[in-house]
């Protein structure tokens, strides 16, 4: 994902609905994206890399909204890491990294 792209959270939301593939009833909104992000048992995948690059570049003109960004990031790989392992499903890993000038975060 393009950190550019995600400059208001109209951004975000967009990047984050084309590059999952998130449900045409995804809210556009953060509980939506959390609650997205912790069922993602639409989609055929059991691994999911999130990478935002120029993520210093995420919701400038809103460091509280980048916050509440990074943290649902944070809380979904916690979901994920808790999740038990289903018989004939394996499980579900969920990992962000958010690459900046040079550096990851």
């Amino acid at each position: 994902m393009q950190g550019r792209e995600m400059r208001d959270t109209d951004g975000v939301f967009t990047q984050f609905y084309e590059a999952l593939r998130l449900p045409n009833y995804f809210g556009w909104n953060w509980d939506a994206l959390r609650d997205c992000l912790c069922d993602l048992h639409c989609l055929s995948a059991k691994h999911f890399l999130v990478v935002i690059e120029d993520a210093d570049t995420v919701l400038p003109e809103s460091p509280q909204e980048r916050e509440i960004l990074f943290r649902a990031l944070d809380d979904t790989a916690e979901f994920w890491a808790g999740r038990p392992e289903l018989p004939g499903q394996g499980k579900t890993t969920f990992e962000a990294v958010l690459l900046g000038p040079g550096k990851v975060f």
